[in-house]
């Protein structure tokens, strides 16, 4: 006989097995879900508690599968420069945060700066952020986190001075005298300005109650798993005591995945899956190339508008096929940052090599794509042959409605971003933000997936249109599909007998909802293993 300790009843639970299926009830037991069915059934069940859900629709819970979660919390601290739309307009909002501050060594950050926003269409550099202050440091992040910009003061302070040679060729600019114009891009944050910043967010404590803080605005937008990643360039900011803290003091409302460009710890034997349902150890982060925006991704042939650059990569192929396999072996998962075809096609190159050689064998291993923006025909060709999942952010669609077709030409669109050839190839995508790059709402994810257009409806017609998934499709990216990451599938990620209680209620029904209006919807329950941890 059946028994829960909750029954969640008179709800339009998408179950998400299939487009259109629903029941009407679900019972939870120990955190996990032990029926689904009708009403009448339903009301058979001893339960210590009944929530009546009033005819809400309900799906599983979202997972975002690729952010920086402390980074996300942190970077509402800095000036927010999203809107900004020209370099005098960058100046003026930085000059109101550093009207409030006092001590004259803090840094003064800004973040979210569109480039492609800017009448300019160039990035601010150290002379025009000297206009600012030439006594304090000043250091302002693209929106994509693969471009910087510092005045004068900062790049004194991170050593950066005319005749300086950065370890990777092209992470920093200079003008033609040799002296640095302030531009800088990749790691040369992390390797040259962190270690010399004194920032609140490399103490422990106060990332910790930052984190629990910022923790229910994830849940109010429905977030029930977060896989984060973090860095491994000084203090890489995340690790898995603090979470697993938060979980022991009952203050983390959802499941964390921790993914890491930390070396592999071979000492203790730590491999992908390792912690609890709430806390896991995730995959190695393996970065390639750079970004679209700040023509750092590396791509085979020139930029459309830039035909003196290709880009960057951070490895040979020899080295990254070397890391690829190393952890392979070991039997660590890994997730390998590749948005150019030029970075796609070496990273299959060391999967494919990896596969082959490595002992001993790993079958069953899956490899995680993160990011795919720009890729070629035989690239689909081969991950179909291959244990490949595409960790993809749909909301990036809004950033390039505008600028995409300049950047990278008008050939090359036939495979940018091209989520339904990769649905239709029977390959496995999976939905995340990568905030704080961008908005780590889901909705607007969803919204972008479905209709490829803004969230102004530009263009009308869709940037490359053919490219647009279904509204069930769209969800699956951050629900069923999502659960594959970890090998979670048989655990999470549709609402079936046997897989725990992570569920959102919704206002309105997103599959009868006019696509525009996804990013409308507002979520009113989440709940967690069973639990309500948000309710509005």
């Amino acid at each position: 006989m059946i028994t829960a300790d909750i029954l969640y009843v008179n709800g339009r639970f998408y179950t998400m097995k299939a487009p259109g299926d629903t029941v009407e009830a679900v019972a939870v037991l120990n955190g996990k879900i032990v029926f689904t069915g009708s009403l009448q059934k339903a009301g058979q069940i001893p339960a210590e508690k009944v929530v009546d859900l009033k005819g809400k629709p309900v799906i599983p819970g979202f997972t975002d599968t690729h952010l920086h979660l402390i980074m996300d919390c942190q970077e509402r601290e800095k000036v927010n420069l999203t809107e900004a739309d020209s370099i005098s307009q960058v100046i003026d909002l930085m000059k109101e945060r550093q009207a409030q501050m006092k001590e004259t060594d803090q840094w003064l950050m800004g973040a979210g700066l569109h480039v492609e926003r800017l009448k300019e269409g160039r990035f601010p550099n150290r002379h025009e952020l000297d206009r600012i202050s030439k006594e304090r440091p000043i250091y302002i992040f693209s929106y994509c986190h693969h471009a910087g910009m510092a005045n004068t003061k900062a790049l004194a302070l991170a050593g950066i001075g005319k005749g300086f040679r950065p370890e990777v060729e092209g992470t920093v600019e200079f003008e033609e005298d040799g002296s640095p114009s302030g531009i800088v891009r990749e790691m040369a944050y992390d390797n040259y300005f962190v270690p010399v910043m004194n920032d609140r967010i490399t103490d422990p404590a106060y990332r910790k109650a930052l984190m629990e803080k910022l923790a229910p605005a994830y849940s109010k937008m429905g977030m029930t798993t977060l896989h984060t990643f973090s860095s491994f360039a000084g203090d890489p900011l995340e690790y898995l005591y603090m979470y697993q803290e938060l979980e022991e003091e009952g203050k983390l409302p959802f499941r964390i995945r921790l993914n890491s460009s930390a070396p592999l710890a071979v000492s203790i034997g730590a491999v992908t899956g390792m912690g609890s349902d709430m806390v896991k150890y995730g995959a190695k982060k393996i970065f390639c190339d750079g970004s679209l925006s700040s023509r750092s991704a590396a791509l085979i042939e020139p930029y459309a508008d830039a035909p003196e650059q290709k880009g960057i990569l951070f490895y040979s192929q020899e080295e990254l096929t070397r890391q690829i396999k190393e952890a392979y072996e070991y039997g660590m998962e890994t997730a390998i940052h590749a948005i150019g075809d030029r970075a796609m096609e070496m990273v299959l190159n060391g999967i494919e090599e990896a596969i082959k050689t490595a002992r001993p064998s790993r079958e069953g291993m899956r490899f995680r794509l993160i990011h795919d923006i720009l890729l070629k025909e035989s690239h689909i060709r081969r991950m179909k042959a291959l244990p490949v999942i595409l960790d993809v952010q749909p909301i990036f669609i809004r950033n390039w409605v505008r600028l995409a077709r300049e950047r990278v030409g008008t050939e090359r669109l036939d495979y940018f971003l091209p989520f339904r050839t990769f649905l239709e190839n029977g390959l496995i995508v999976t939905g995340g933000s990568d905030a704080p790059v961008d908005d780590v709402n889901p909705m607007i994810g969803i919204q972008c997936a479905v209709t490829r257009q803004d969230l102004t409806g530009f263009p009308p017609e869709g940037l490359c249109p053919g490219e647009a998934i279904s509204v069930y499709d769209a969800v699956c990216l951050y629900t069923k599909n999502a659960a594959y990451c970890c090998n979670e599938e048989n655990e999470r990620g549709t609402l079936e007998k046997g897989k725990f209680a992570d569920f959102i209620v919704l206002d309105q029904d997103i599959f009868q909802t006019d696509p525009h209006g996804i990013h409308k919807i507002q979520v009113i329950r989440t709940v967690v293993g069973g639990k309500t941890v948000y309710e509005a």
